[in-house]
């Protein structure tokens, strides 16, 4: 369902619930809640999922993207915004600023052996 005004499309959610985003987004596969202020807008064809957020005129905004592209072939995803204010790694004491504004990518490789191997470490073993 299309609406004709300059303020986005009501785009209907798996719940039934119909949600106001800005026009530029394009429209997913499907559309999850995850709050009253958060929607993940899944696209199964580019293996990618868009982050909206709910702005103060009750529409949802394009925020971040993750992609899911390379994790078959490279054990890789990527997460990209140009909203990225900073990155924590395991708690809160490690943190990554972005005062610049010049991180927009961040890529994450994930490994089964790495894992495994933390695993043991935490065990003890």
């Amino acid at each position: 369902m299309s609406d004709p005004t300059n303020e986005g499309t009501l785009t209907e959610a798996i719940s039934g619930k119909w949600h106001r985003l800005e026009a530029s987004i394009r429209k997913g596969t499907f559309l999850i809640e995850l709050s009253d202020t958060l929607l993940l807008n899944v696209h199964v064809n580019t293996k990618s999922i868009d982050i909206l957020t709910l702005d103060n005129q009750g529409v949802f905004r394009y925020l971040a993207d993750l992609s899911f592209e390379m994790l078959d072939s490279e054990k890789k995803f990527m997460l990209h915004s140009l909203g990225i204010d900073h990155i924590h790694f395991n708690n809160r004491d490690i943190r990554v600023d972005n005062p610049n504004h010049e991180l927009s990518t961040v890529f994450v490789q994930l490994s089964l052996e790495k894992r495994k191997q933390t695993e043991q470490k935490l065990l003890g073993k």
